[in-house]
């Protein structure tokens, strides 16, 4: 894939095809600007940007930026929505490339009206660029590590490959992305400003909002003119990244009952081996693996024909555990087991953790060797997962409007929403694996519902 085909929009925001705009204006000299060519001017930028003749239209865009969000909250929660580092960076960097100003234009356009012509010639051409980009949505397609990345332009349905290298060691594949994206000092396209990351989830409730902007305003912009319309709506990524990452309270993931996800393991000690594999290999609901654990199935099939399942039994030396995704089903369980085998077991302890107090547990620094998991526990945690997951195939899913993962891959209507899901599994494990921490494998999974891989 090239980095830029002649007949897509420019990267430089101006809303002409590459050929028509950047390529056909002759690539720049060597390293148009450098670092610190371009540290210096955004100084001086923000600097301008702060004198007091724009007191009155920072005023104005900071009611445009927060819009009414602020009137919902109180004064306390006002001032820590505000003091988000994020929200600082972004309303700047709205305010001075994209607000337009009483008497029309740009802070950035202001400032190289008044103050270009003592400005190098790397920073001249560094505001250029800047004063034209705009926000947009990007879905990351793969990332190549200290290279760049593969971004899918979710406006535009183009993919655009980028130099980068610090952000490939923070965004995975499927991360979803509000950025600016300008030809680089080298004509190649980059990242530039302060982007928004969003959870994976989020991307088709973001096009949609966007998509409602966009008509809302259909007879007010020219006609397919992105950039104008993007600038515009700038500051909706802003309020998207409040609802959807700052202030969102952690999920609660439930079962197919509907009762709270959370890892259970109830530990049984063996009395009577013989009778206790009897018991489990005689009883409807149990049904034996490959690996000799005993999958815990419905009595019956749904209309579809699956069997929902609800733990495993796993057979170790000297003791059973059932492994469960619930308080509620750890239950269930032990009552099946002891009623089943009676005195071949006597029932120890279940152990269970929350999801929230696991995750607030995970240190936020990236682990250092000393931290990894000992392979052995790193195998059990697999192990866990793959039971898990390949059961979970076969369960049917509130967010498949009821249907099991594998019905819904094989309805035209149904399959979106299944690699959907498949996306955000992959990348939250992604994002585990870039903290060093257990990360499962999904990719057998796509095969196995007969999907395409998309990237």
């Amino acid at each position: 894939m090239s980095a830029i085909g002649r007949n897509d929009p420019c990267p430089c925001g101006s809303g002409k095809k590459y050929k028509r705009c950047c390529l056909g204006k002759g690539a720049p000299a060597p390293r148009a600007w450098t670092a610190g060519e371009r540290d210096s001017v955004l100084a001086s930028l923000m600097r301008f940007a702060r004198r007091t003749e724009f007191d009155g239209d920072r005023a104005a865009a900071e009611v445009t930026f927060w819009g009414r969000r602020l009137e919902k909250l109180t004064a306390a929660e006002a001032r820590e929505a505000m003091d988000f580092e994020q929200s600082r960076f972004g309303f700047h960097e709205w305010f001075v490339f994209d607000c337009p100003l009483r008497g029309g234009g740009t802070v950035v356009e202001r400032f190289l009206a008044r103050e270009g012509g003592g400005l190098r010639s790397g920073e001249r051409r560094y505001l250029e660029r800047m004063r034209l980009s705009h926000l947009r949505p990007y879905e990351i397609q793969s990332v190549k590590l200290d290279e760049g990345l593969d971004l899918l332009d979710l406006w535009a349905n183009k993919r655009v490959r980028v130099r980068e290298r610090l952000a490939t060691r923070q965004l995975v594949q499927w991360d979803v992305l509000a950025a600016r994206v300008i030809l680089g000092p080298d004509s190649e396209p980059i990242l530039d400003g302060s982007p928004y990351l969003y959870p994976a989830r989020a991307k088709e409730l973001i096009l949609g909002v966007l998509r409602r902007l966009s008509r809302s305003l259909r007879g007010k912009l020219p006609r397919r003119d992105e950039p104008t319309l993007f600038k515009n709506i700038g500051m909706v990524f802003h309020d998207l990244w409040l609802e959807l990452v700052a202030r969102r309270p952690l999920p609660t993931s439930v079962t197919a009952e509907g009762d709270e996800v959370v890892l259970c393991r109830a530990v049984f000690d063996v009395r009577y081996r013989a009778a206790l594999e009897a018991a489990l290999a005689n009883h409807p609901e149990l049904e034996r693996q490959d690996d000799g654990t005993y999958a815990w199935l419905a009595e019956r099939e749904d209309e579809a024909g699956f069997r929902r399942g609800f733990g495993t039994f796993v057979l170790e030396k000297g003791r059973v555990v059932l492994e469960t995704m619930s308080r509620q089903r750890a239950e269930r369980g032990r009552a099946l087991l002891e009623a089943a085998a009676g005195p071949a077991v006597s029932y120890r302890a279940t152990s269970h953790e929350n999801v929230q107090r696991a995750l607030e547990r995970r240190p936020a620094r990236r682990a250092r060797p000393e931290d990894e998991v000992p392979p052995e526990a790193a195998e059990i945690v697999q192990t866990f997962y793959d039971r898990h997951y390949r059961a979970w195939l076969d369960e049917p899913l509130p967010a498949l409007d009821g249907r099991t993962p594998r019905e819904a891959a094989s309805l035209k209507s149904a399959r979106p929403k299944v690699i959907a899901l498949l996306k955000e599994m992959e990348n939250l494990s992604a994002r585990e694996r870039l903290a060093g921490r257990p990360a499962y494998d999904f990719g057998w999974m796509w095969g196995e519902l007969g999907l395409d891989r998309p990237g």
